[in-house]
């Protein structure tokens, strides 16, 4: 920290210590605070005795004060429901359309084949990312030592981190193809060729390795302000470049991507909501094959860096979309389809515990980020620590009940759902076929978490775009108002628990025979469903701090 301190520029200095001369109740603080930027937020929000106040959005003033800027929706929000109920049926509408397409080639279309079998792809995505996030690392170690000054930390935490899970819809995991940390592995083995393959541990135990590194990563933003401290996220950053380096040193193709990045492990899950399927347009065709190109590769392009067999492969959990067996592919048997909406959710052909237990986690890992920028979160940590206990362990045991809490009331459910079934199995069984339903719920609120931040500091990352080259940023403040902000969150909040009762229906209805059983056996995933709502929608109400 003191290292970071000497490296800060001389305005950033001086304009902390005008703060601290001039707030006296900061200057009190400045040990705790500086220990925990997000303690400092809550905490900033918990002495504010006027969070009733509205504020608009587009009232703030440019300053490059390193201070936690407060929410500016009143603590009552308001919502254009007349808007809200509008922009569900145009989604719900879009999502109708999908399903009436789905089972279209888009390499039919003769401008998407030529993109996907061309030299420049996926490069035209990789090589412009590359340098973007180039920009990023160097102002992580480099550049200002706060997040409202930072170019890199807005591109990074107010741009990109919103932004991705959208992708994932649209796309599946196809920022993955575009994602520098590959790269930089496809690159090294080029010249060291290695030839070992994941063995039983990396894939039987990889996704709880990036369960791992989920929970250990977000604990430490939690505790450190990772995403608030520049220098901080470009350690992480560093710490999982090392990580692909290493692997890819050892294990051919991507196996770091595959089998232990925590963001792949993200990706992975929220890709099975994508509308695009790339399979085989005629099995049979695969099946005669004897070059297995997808595979092992050609001179047109390299092997599939997933280890895919097309006919084989299972779903979009481990494709990016590369196509390089699209190139590959001597008999031109690959096809992108359209597919509704989630359908992989309960369609897939195989179930798996640890898949189902990561989406599950995800649930209360999100609600934990929600908490983490509200005044409550300050409060449920003066509580703990009447009892003695110091400010890092209120927050660890905050976060692991947040995540334990959740996971709790799903196995309560599947123990019950799996007793009202005609033919019960067991509470694991259960569990692990209806964790795929909470995903949509997950990615719902994860993107309207992340929607307040989008827009309610957009300005900024006009600013940080030119900050890129000038190291400063000249704008800040919302490109839209509270009102639009809270609809949109609310509306994707609506949307996401339809979709988790619609994949759960689905999932109980192949479990069972007649339409009244698999109600019976949903029910209790249902009310569950709604106390994940009523939370949501509850933490969502409440005023936000901006980051940084």
């Amino acid at each position: 920290m003191s290292t970071m301190a000497h490296d800060m520029s001389s305005t950033d200095h001086a304009v902390m210590m005008a703060q601290e001369t001039n707030n006296p109740e900061t200057n009190s603080n400045t040990e705790s605070d500086m220990s925990s930027p997000t303690h400092d937020h809550a905490a900033m929000l918990a002495k504010q005795n006027n969070l009733n106040t509205a504020h608009d959005h587009n009232d703030h003033s440019h300053t490059e004060e390193p201070t936690t800027h407060t929410a500016e929706h009143p603590s009552k929000v308001s919502i254009d429901w007349l808007s809200m109920i509008l922009i569900i049926f145009v989604i719900a509408g879009i999502i109708y359309f999908i399903r009436s397409i789905q089972g279209k080639d888009l390499l039919e279309y003769t401008i998407i084949k030529r993109i996907a079998k061309s030299k420049v792809y996926p490069g035209i995505l990789q090589v412009p990312t590359f340098i973007l996030f180039g920009f990023i690392i160097y102002y992580f170690f480099f550049g200002s030592f706060f997040y409202a000054n930072n170019p890199g930390s807005i591109l990074a935490w107010t741009l990109w981190w919103p932004l991705v899970p959208l992708t994932f819809i649209l796309f599946g995991r196809m920022w993955c193809v575009a994602c520098p940390l590959p790269i930089i592995g496809d690159f090294i083995q080029k010249f060291t060729n290695p030839t070992r393959k994941a063995g039983h541990f990396l894939k039987t135990y990889g996704i709880w390795i990036m369960d791992g590194m989920f929970i250990v990563i977000t604990l430490f933003d939690r505790l450190y302000g990772m995403v608030d401290t520049p220098w901080l996220s470009g350690l992480i950053f560093v710490l999982l470049l090392l990580g692909v380096i290493a692997i890819s040193l050892r294990y051919e193709r991507r196996t770091f991507c595959k089998h232990l990045c925590f963001l792949g492990g993200v990706s992975g899950n929220y890709s099975m909501l994508s509308s695009l399927s790339l399979e085989s347009k005629d099995k049979s065709v695969c099946n005669s094959c004897n070059v297995k190109a997808c595979y092992f590769g050609s001179g047109k392009a390299p092997p599939c860096p997933y280890s895919n067999v097309i006919p084989t492969k299972e779903g979009m959990r481990n494709c990016t979309l590369c196509a390089d067996c699209i190139k590959n592919c001597p008999n031109d048997n690959i096809a992108i389809r359209i597919r509704s909406i989630a359908s992989e959710l309960w369609s897939h052909v195989r179930v798996s515990f640890s898949e189902s237990f990561f989406a599950k986690l995800m649930v209360g890992i999100v609600i934990i980020q929600n908490i983490g920028m509200l005044a409550i979160w300050f409060d449920l940590q003066n509580k703990i620590m009447k009892y003695g206990i110091s400010q890092k362990p209120a927050i660890i045991l905050l976060y692991f009940s947040a995540i334990a809490i959740p996971l709790l009331l799903m196995t309560i459910s599947s123990y019950f759902s799996n007793r009202l079934q005609t033919t019960p199995l067991s509470t694991k069984t259960n569990f692990a076929a209806f964790g795929y339903a909470f995903i949509p719920i997950d990615v719902a609120c994860h993107i309207a978490h992340n929607l307040y931040h989008l827009l309610s500091e957009g300005k900024q990352i006009f600013g940080a775009f030119i900050g890129l080259f000038s190291g400063k940023i000249i704008y800040t403040g919302s490109i839209t108002s509270s009102t639009t902000i809270s609809t949109l969150q609310y509306a994707f909040i609506i949307l996401g628990s339809l979709g988790t009762l619609y994949v759960a229906y689905r999932i109980a209805r192949a479990k069972e025979q007649t339409t009244l059983s698999a109600w019976k056996i949903l029910l209790p995933h249902a009310l569950l469903l709604i106390i994940i709502i009523i939370v949501n929608i509850y933490l969502f109400s409440l005023p936000m701090a901006h980051r940084g």
